[in-house]
């Protein structure tokens, strides 16, 4: 009984998952652009959107969302090139923060129309965000009235929870020992001359 009890146990403390983990995320957001200054060939430039940032876990999802984005950068007009920083401000109040490229070389001048390609690379944050690092990458549409981005990348962090897929095997593996411990024996007896 002791082993039995201790097996499950064990399995139960194993099926916890793991923290300090790497999870896939994807990202959708929709929102205003805003040029706030021109020098040199470059101009300056903030953005801000709300929208969705969805991992495996439609629990820790409930708790993000919405995410609100923000970021400040400069474009170089030579290049179509822009380089900046960004936040995004989780619903529950963690925020994670890097660095963005974008790359607008096909966004139309005239019309402020057009593709744009994206990079965010995560390099703080705040809760379960702490010590974060990883990379995301996306696509998007600008227009005169606003601009869409989405995308998918990774996150790594300590108070991140990363999903399990041993986990289900170990609380199996652990339930199939008890019940093979605790299976009904059948007593063979010798018959004798």
């Amino acid at each position: 009984m002791k082993l039995s009890t201790s097996l499950l146990a064990l399995t139960l403390v194993a099926s916890v998952p793991a923290r300090a983990g790497t999870i896939g995320i994807t990202y959708t957001f929709s929102g205003v652009g805003t040029v706030t200054g021109m020098s040199g060939g470059f101009l300056d430039l903030t953005g801000a959107a709300t929208g969705s940032v969805d991992q495996w876990n439609p629990a820790v999802n409930a708790v993000w969302n919405p995410v609100t984005y923000d970021d400040m950068g400069q474009l170089n007009l030579s290049t179509g090139l822009s380089n900046g920083t960004f936040t995004m401000t989780f619903a529950n109040g963690d925020i994670l923060s890097g660095t963005v490229f974008e790359n607008q070389t096909m966004v139309n001048t005239s019309t402020v129309m057009g593709p744009i390609t994206q990079t965010l690379t995560f390099t703080a944050g705040t809760g379960e965000f702490a010590g974060v690092s990883g990379t995301s990458s996306g696509a998007g549409f600008v227009t005169p009235a606003g601009f869409t981005d989405s995308g998918s990348g990774t996150l790594t962090a300590p108070g991140l929870v990363a999903p399990e897929p041993a986990s289900i095997a170990l609380v199996f593996g652990g339930v199939l020992l008890i019940a093979l411990r605790y299976r009904p024996q059948t007593q063979f007896s010798r018959n004798s001359r």
